[in-house]
C-alpha cells in the first residue's frame, strides 16, 4: 500500500519479497530482497539477492520521539547502479527520484499509521462528496 504507484512489492515468504518497479519506456524491473534484520517495531533491514538488476538495500527504524510524542520513522534506501548503459540510465533515473520516492513512501506510511488509510482521490477523482452521492 505505501509503495502503490511507485513499486510493486510482493511478499513471497515471511522474509522474501519481490520488487517491481516500473520503468519509462522500458520493461519492468523486478528482483528479490531478504529480510536480514527484524525487530518488530525496531527495525527492519532488507537486502536484493544476488543477481538482482538494480542491486539494492533498505532498512527503517522506529524510535520513540522525544518528550514522548509519538514516534521517529526513518527509511534508508540505497540502489548501486549497474555497468551496462540502459540499467545504468535507469538507475540513475530512480536516483533522481529516490528522494521524492523516500519522502513519499514516509508520507503514506504516516497516513496509514496515525489513521489507518491513505488519502486517496483514485475512486472520487473530482474531490466532492457529490461524487459519492449520485
Amino acid at each position: 500500500q505505501i509503495m502503490y504507484d511507485l513499486a510493486e512489492v510482493t511478499a513471497l515468504s515471511e522474509n522474501r519479497v519481490l520488487w517491481r518497479v516500473r520503468v519509462p519506456f522500458a520493461r519492468p524491473l523486478e528482483w528479490e530482497t531478504q529480510v536480514v534484520v527484524d525487530f518488530p517495531g525496531q527495525i527492519l533491514r532488507w537486502e536484493s539477492l544476488e543477481g538482482a538488476p538494480l542491486s539494492n538495500e533498505g532498512s527503517v527504524r522506529f524510535r520513540p520521539a522525544p518528550r514522548d510524542w509519538g514516534t521517529e520513522t526513518t527509511l534508508n534506501l540505497r540502489f548501486y547502479p549497474p555497468a551496462d548503459r540502459l540499467s545504468s540510465r535507469m538507475a540513475k533515473h530512480l536516483g533522481i527520484a529516490g528522494h521524492m520516492l523516500a519522502e513519499k513512501a514516509l508520507r503514506r506510511f504516516k497516513s496509514l499509521a496515525e489513521t489507518g488509510e491513505i488519502p486517496t482521490l483514485e475512486r472520487n477523482p473530482s474531490a466532492r462528496i457529490s461524487a459519492h452521492t449520485h
